[in-house]
Formats: structure tokens, sequence, C-alpha cells
């Protein structure tokens, strides 16, 4: 049901480039117990997170029943991570403020199931693992194996058809590792089960098949798949969605959980919000009132704009000009042009406006 060829993919730190994976090409069969072993560094998460899609590979083909993820849109991959992947992580990555039940139910929210659906898949799951009597309490009231045992819950709980885990006992003793591990193994009747470990011990003893990885490459498989992939048709009508209910109830639930916090965060934003306000009422009130003395005090000093002006002055100037006698040396007829230029002097002090420009 799944395959890779070639897979590489490669991680740039500065003027540096790691490879994670280098080539890698293996087949998995839909029913096996797999063990990834290898040292630290090479490449066993990633290649957990390429077959998860939570990482995007740098070349190669992922083939998940023969169709090959590059053909996927964003809404397929979404569809993809939500339904046919469940992730056990080292870390447990469950919310402290949420209950047991809650926490589960967390991964049948973007499914769009109805809360009372969502109630009774999530106790069926926990009742699997063991956790049953265990629904109302926190996370940080449980041990590591029963936190775990919620993250497989979580993990199981939308039934998918690919588990993987991610050092699933790492941080558990010997007893509740065995326990842990006879759980994934029960797991892997009836889907594919894949586990990063560094323990070797555990993985001869439960998987029934063990890889092996060095510097990004497999070095050895002790039971590789020989069966052929048949491309199935998409499934339609999966799809990843939250109701608008839903969502609103998971946001109070955040904020009441940090109380103070949100308290404070609120009253620094009022802070804000009122202080810029106060500035712009304060910046309109002002420019209000200059506005309203510009207008008393232009009203007490009426401008008219006419669309022609006379320059009294010059022509003041002609008409003195004009007044003083003329004396001539000899006797003769003389052509009196004041009045010609009077009048060249009236017309040369008329100034149109432009008042279309104004």
């Amino acid at each position: 049901m799944l395959q890779l060829k070639d897979i590489t993919k490669e991680y740039v730190t500065g003027s540096r480039k790691v490879s994670a994976l280098d080539g890698i090409s293996i087949s998995f069969d839909s029913a096996e117990f797999v063990a990834v072993l290898g040292p630290s560094g090479c490449g066993k998460t990633t290649l957990l997170n390429v077959i998860g899609g939570l990482d995007r590979y740098d070349s190669g083909e992922l083939l998940i029943s023969g169709r090959s993820t590059r053909e996927y849109s964003d809404s397929e991959m979404d569809a993809y991570r939500n339904h046919s992947i469940g992730f056990v992580f080292q870390s447990y990555n469950l919310i402290p403020h949420q209950s047991v039940l809650a926490n589960v139910e967390l991964a049948l929210t973007l499914s769009g199931v109805s809360a009372a659906e969502r109630r009774q898949r999530a106790t069926a799951a926990l009742e699997s693992v063991g956790l049953k009597d265990q629904l109302a309490k926190r996370p940080n009231q449980l041990s590591g194996g029963q936190m775990q045992r919620v993250a497989i819950a979580r993990a199981l709980v939308n039934d998918p058809d690919i588990l993987l885990a991610d050092e699933p006992t790492g941080a558990l003793d010997s007893h509740t590792s065995m326990q842990l591990m006879d759980s994934l193994k029960a797991l892997a009747r009836d889907r594919l089960v894949i586990m990063v470990t560094h323990n070797r011990e555990l993985a001869r003893k439960y998987a029934t098949r063990i890889v092996e990885l060095s510097d990004g490459k497999i070095i050895s498989d002790s039971a590789p798949s020989h069966q052929e992939l048949v491309e199935k048709p998409a499934q339609r009508g999966l799809k990843t969605s939250m109701g608008f209910k839903t969502a609103l109830r998971l946001s109070l639930s955040n904020l009441m959980t940090k109380r103070g916090r949100t308290l404070i965060t609120a009253f620094a934003g009022s802070i804000g919000i009122i202080g810029i306000a106060l500035i712009l009422s304060m910046s309109n009130g002002v420019n209000t009132y200059i506005g309203s003395i510009q207008k008393e005090t232009m009203s007490s000093y009426p401008i008219v704009i006419q669309e022609e002006a006379v320059e009294i002055g010059g022509v003041m100037d002609t008409m003195r000009a004009s007044r003083k006698q003329q004396e001539h040396d000899l006797d003769a007829v003389y052509a009196d042009d004041r009045a010609t230029r009077r009048l060249s002097s009236f017309q040369s002090a008329l100034r149109r406006n432009n008042l279309q420009a104004f």
C-alpha cells in the first residue's frame, strides 16, 4: 500500500547541505509491524515525516496505493494526513490543560464529526488502550506510559491505515515499554505500523520486519516486500473541516485556561485602543477649532474676486503725466496724443484673472 522510490531529502544550514535521505527505495505491505533502526542523525525521523506528509521530499516518488503524492492537491494531502495517518510522538504532544478525553477528541475536530460521535469514538479508543477510567484526568496526572497510551488512542481514533511511531518507548521503563509494544503489535494485525526505535531487543522481539538506516541509506531489510502496488481510485468525501461552534469552543477553552494572562493582554490591548482613539479625537477637535477660527477671521475681511481688474495706480500716474504742458521750439502744428496714451495705459493696466485655475 506504500512505496518509496529514490526519495532524497536535504537540509540546508547556512552554506552546508546535510543529506537526510539519499535515494531511499522501499515498499510496505498493508499489515505489518516495521521497526526502523539506526544511529542518531541517519534519517529515521525524516523518513517518518516524509511518509506522514509532514515534510516534502526533494526528489523521487511516494506512492500511496499506487498513486504518487505529487498528484495530490493541498486538500488531498490534508485529508491524507488526517484520515490515513496516525502519529505517535516520543514527547506525547498532549495539551496539558485539556482532559484525556478532550485530547483524543481533538483528532476528530478536523473531520467534521459531531460532538456526540466524537465523544463515543474517543471513549472507545481510550478503552482499547486500557484508559477508560482516566477520561476526566489531565495529562500531568498520568504516568509516562499512560500518556503514551493516550497518544496512541489519539492516533487511532480516526482509524488510520498507517500508524507512525517515533521512539514511543524512549521515555518509558522496560515494563511499560513491553506493554506498549504489545499494544502496537496487536494494532499491526490490521494496519501498517512503522516504528522508529534505538532498542534492538524490542525490535527483534516484536517487529515482523526490521529496516536499518545509515547516512540516509537503507543498509539492511529483514523482509523486503515484493508485492506489486495496484492503483486504487481516490476516496471521495474525505475532507478536513472544523465547525464554527467547535472552533469557538476550543478558542474560549484556551483563553480561559490562562485567565490572568488573558485579562492582562485584554487590558493592555484596550489601553492601546483607547489611547489611539483619544489622539484621533483630539486631532479632529483641534482641526475643527482651527477651521472655525479661520472662517470667523476671513468673514471680517471679505475678499471679492472679479473676472477683470484695473490697476488704479498706473492709470493715475498716466493722468498726472498728461497734465504737464509741453513746450516746443518752433511754431508749428503738433498732434496731441495724450488721450491716446491714456487709453493705451488704461488698457495695459487691465488684468484678467484665471478663475478656472483658482
